[in-house]
């Protein structure tokens, strides 16, 4: 109940600050607000300032700004200070300011995520394994690079050069020894030599196939197909043959062994099959950022997430038919939302700043009633020269109104057949649990 509260509270947050731009560029151009509403339906709270009625209304999963001749059949009286009086420019500029300001929040929340300093989760400073290299052996711990003491792995990365020699402190067979090489490139580390990384689940995606199958943080994968893996790497590979057929996981978890029949998804960016899980990260350290690193690392981050969702929306439209797969809802959120509060303040601001991310992205969608519908309008009408007739927008409107409804529908459809599929899983691995062994 209390992660339902902080996300509906989280997005109560974001919706005030995406009305808040809508709000504060309306008026900059003398634009008369009539509401400013967090949540839509039913008046709960508020209060009356000026022309403006701030309200808090029932249903939590949005907001908006009612302006003056903002609705096409509307009647103005107000002509001064009517949204539809204003040059088409303006009213782009006031549909585009809510998706910016969630921008601008997001960007700020990294740098300040960066700015407090993050828990770093990593893969011990372990060779797991080797391939075309006769330096490097299998259960090697490296201990320091180059002078640099080693935490984990990505500090190896780190700390090797790629245009000069290197020098590397290891233990291997119970003994310390050290390793002089040439530069290393980067790639390297991640095609060469990989780190020690057992077949264990750490996170599982919600949403996701192993999400649905009742897999759990901690499982230890210890067949697929019932062909042994001993490593994370067997096992992504095996899943990576099985492509979109169904795989046989055997789960061993807290002593007992059970089996679990899951089809991957295709990964929507890579084509890759995926189940949705992620490696388990023993190393965790906290690492602290000047407030130049911050600014830098946060403006990647920010940059990085925006460029992702929309090759990921691209590929989307480029291939409908997985949109069902990869649409989720405030159910979902809300199971995300949970998952990065068990991981500290820093990952659950991390979460909120990209959702404010993605609240920018949905609202800019060219769809009619959302803000990239409102621009859209307004650079049809500057390149037509006047704007759509009221009747056509009206009617574009109520197919964009539809078109969010349905997909509103699929996304909450989409969760509660989820989270159905894993409460029932996970009650029929108690079950077996239960009984006794044959």
């Amino acid at each position: 109940m209390l992660y339902l509260i902080g996300a509906i509270i989280a997005l109560g947050v974001l919706v005030t600050i995406h009305e808040g731009g809508h709000f504060l560029v309306a008026k900059l151009f003398k634009v008369k607000v009539e509401n400013f509403s967090i949540g839509f339906g039913p008046k709960l709270i508020g209060f009356k300032r000026k022309e403006t009625d701030y309200r808090i209304s029932l249903i939590p999963l949005g907001g908006y700004v009612k302006m003056t001749g903002e609705n096409p059949d509307e009647t103005i009286e107000d002509l001064e200070g009517s949204y539809a009086n204003k040059p088409w420019w303006q009213r782009a500029i006031i549909a585009f300011s809510g998706p910016l300001a969630n921008f601008i929040f997001a960007l700020l929340l990294f740098i300040f995520t960066f700015a407090i300093g993050k828990t770093i989760e990593d893969q011990l400073p372990v060779i797991g394994k080797v391939e075309q290299s006769t330096v490097f052996q299998v259960e090697d711990r490296i201990l320091q690079v180059n002078g640099e003491q080693v935490q984990g792995w990505t500090d190896i990365i780190k700390y090797s050069q790629e245009n000069q020699s290197n020098s590397f402190l290891i233990e291997r067979d119970g003994n310390i020894q050290k390793i002089n090489t040439a530069g290393i490139p980067t790639t390297f580390w991640y095609q060469n030599v990989l780190p020690y990384a057992p077949a264990k689940i750490g996170e599982v995606s919600p949403g996701m196939p192993a999400y649905e199958a009742g897999l759990q943080e901690g499982d230890e994968i210890v067949a697929i197909n019932g062909e042994p893996v001993s490593n994370w790497y067997d096992m992504r590979q095996k899943i990576l043959e099985a492509a979109s057929t169904s795989v046989d996981i055997t789960i061993n978890r807290n002593g007992h062994t059970f089996q679990k029949s899951i089809t991957p998804e295709e990964n929507i960016l890579s084509g890759e099959p995926i189940i949705g899980i992620t490696q388990y990260l023993p190393v965790k350290f906290h690492e602290k950022y000047s407030l130049l690193e911050s600014i830098r690392y946060g403006t990647l981050s920010t940059v990085n997430f925006t460029l992702l969702n929309y090759q990921a929306l691209f590929k989307l439209i480029a291939q409908p038919s997985a949109i069902k797969d990869n649409l989720g809802g405030p159910v979902m959120i809300v199971s995300m939302s949970q998952q990065s509060a068990q991981k500290g303040w820093n990952s659950i601001l991390t979460f909120i700043a990209a959702i404010s991310l993605v609240l920018m992205i949905m609202n800019l969608l060219p769809i009619p009633i959302l803000d990239g519908g409102h621009i859209m309008f307004c650079l049809i009408e500057a390149i037509k020269g006047s704007p759509l007739t009221i009747g056509t927008q009206m009617a574009l409107q109520k197919i964009g109104l539809f078109l969010l409804l349905m997909l509103m529908f699929f996304a909450f459809f989409n969760d509660f057949s989820r989270i159905f599929k894993r409460s029932a899983s996970l009650n029929e691995q108690k079950i077996q649990q239960s009984q006794p062994a044959p």
